[in-house]
């Protein structure tokens, strides 16, 4: 009986399948009555099939679905990305003729199934006609849209089994500043149907479901690449990280990172706007930052996070930042270092420890080469220069000595100290070389060797022989004291 019954299950599987694939046995020349008479009979089990089909699995991107209620008619269709599969279209719309008027509305959703769905209008400015009523009263009934959500979520509840709830959402729209006032207000229209209140729409969104997972993807922006991605249950208190995202490896190792908080900024608002309409009973938000720019600095006892309460309306709070400049001395170049050093006080040193590193290594090339007598118990260090050539895939295809090789003198005592900072100088500037390189932005490796060219030839021009003067070796020594504190 058990091997019946699988056997019979078994064929009306193969039928069922088989009505969306066969194709006509008939010559439509040979045998026209007999082709036309199978077509249509094929067509009804086509159309049989596609029927019991969800809207993503129909067999060509030209098949859609239509639900009809109160007047209005939602189209279904799928989606056609390879990546999402499961995802589909659903738009109504309350055009009755063939061109746009001015009271023309559409609500779609895009995605897929999922027990709590957000649906949002087309974009509406303040003087839409169907609006009027609404920014008066502000009253979700007297904007005509309960039968088009109706269309729409009787097509969602079908196509979604485990359909729990249906979100609507319009704005933000601006209204013009009223009359003596300087701000306009802008509005957002939302509303809710659930199953727990029989599909009718009532205003605001109400606490998310407590099985809902919300999938927040801000998308990155063009020159921070900074993108916020979270997938999780709603959170009264939420934290997201902010960080660049890259879609290849070039896009990765030539990445410049940005200075300031703007960016860190415009991406925490975009995901706010997001999250918010996703999970209306958050109240706080904390962003932690992948990377703090080299301009700013975390104030002390501060977690370096940017935040925003619903108490302050969203607004962020970035007041656990400071910019250096704003507290540290303006250093841009050599010149700068070494007036800030003739002071005997470098307030924030630690900012300021790469330029320092760069700024060390050539004031003693310069200084025990024109000072050589003053150096106590010198080291001999020889330099050979060399010129090298690499492809475009960053890869060394060539080496020719230039010349002589140039003989420098360190004090032994700090003979370690410049080598190690030597060594770690090397790396920074080769990594600017090709971090300009790789993104496209040659000019930026050249200006990081003649930043230092210039420099050095400013720093002989300070010494300029006057190595017997107090106030140089006060300097001298005050140098070694900040490079100790680095080491």
């Amino acid at each position: 009986m058990y091997s019946k019954i699988l056997s019979l299950c078994f064929f009306l599987s193969v039928v069922h399948l088989g009505f969306a694939q066969e194709t006509n046995k008939y010559n439509p020349w040979k045998e026209p009555k007999k082709y036309k008479k199978e077509e249509a009979r094929l067509q009804k089990a086509r159309e049989a099939a596609k029927a019991s089909m969800k809207v993503w699995e129909l067999p060509s991107s030209r098949d859609y679905k239509i639900y009809e209620s109160d007047g209005f008619s939602a189209q279904f269709l799928p989606n056609t990305s390879r990546r999402q599969t499961k995802e589909f279209i659903a738009i109504v719309g309350n055009r009755t003729g063939q061109y746009p008027t001015a009271e023309d509305i559409f609500i779609e959703y895009r995605g897929a199934c999922g027990q709590q769905l957000l649906v949002k209008s087309n974009a509406l400015m303040y003087t839409h006609p169907l609006l009027q009523n609404y920014i008066q009263t502000r009253n979700i009934k007297d904007f005509p849209i309960q039968g088009m959500l109706n269309a729409l979520v009787k097509g969602l509840k079908d196509q979604c089994d485990n359909l729990e709830a249906v979100r609507f959402t319009s704005g933000p729209i601006g209204l013009p500043a009223k009359q003596g006032e300087m701000e306009h207000e802008v509005i957002t229209i939302q509303g809710q149907m659930t199953k727990a209140n029989g599909w009718r729409l009532e205003k605001g969104f109400g606490d998310a479901l407590a099985s809902y997972t919300v999938k927040l993807h801000t998308g990155y922006f063009p020159i921070s690449k900074f993108a916020v991605n979270y997938e999780g249950t709603c959170h009264t208190s939420q934290k997201l990280d902010i960080a660049p995202v890259f879609t290849n490896n070039t896009e990765r190792y030539g990445y410049n990172k940005v200075k300031g908080l703007f960016y860190y900024e415009e991406v925490a608002k975009k995901a706010i706007e997001q999250y918010v309409l996703e999970c209306s009973n958050v109240e706080e938000f904390e962003f932690t930052l992948n990377y703090l720019p080299e301009d700013m600095f975390v104030k002390e006892g501060k977690a370096g996070v940017i935040t925003a309460s619903k108490s302050d309306n969203w607004e962020l709070d970035i007041s656990q930042f400071g910019y250096i400049r704003s507290l540290g001395p303006r250093i841009n170049d050599y010149e700068d270092v070494i007036t800030q050093l003739e002071t005997g006080d470098f307030p924030l040193f630690e900012q300021y420890t790469d330029f320092f590193k760069l700024f060390y290594e050539d004031f003693m090339d310069a200084y025990g080469t024109v000072c050589r007598s003053q150096l106590k118990n010198p080291t001999t260090i020889k330099i050979h220069a060399f010129e090298t050539r690499y492809n475009d895939l960053g890869y060394k295809i060539s080496e020719t000595s230039l010349g002589p090789p140039q003989v420098l003198y360190i004090e032994t005592a700090y003979l370690k100290r410049y080598q190690s900072i030597a060594h770690y100088n090397k790396g920074t500037v080769l990594y600017n070389i090709f971090k300009g390189f790789f993104s496209g932005d040659q000019r930026a490796g050249v200006d990081a060797i003649l930043f230092r060219l210039r420099g050095s030839e400013y720093i002989k021009k300070y010494i300029n022989s006057n190595c017997n003067g107090e106030d140089l070796k006060v300097l001298y020594n005050y140098i070694q004291e900040l490079a100790k504190r680095i080491e």
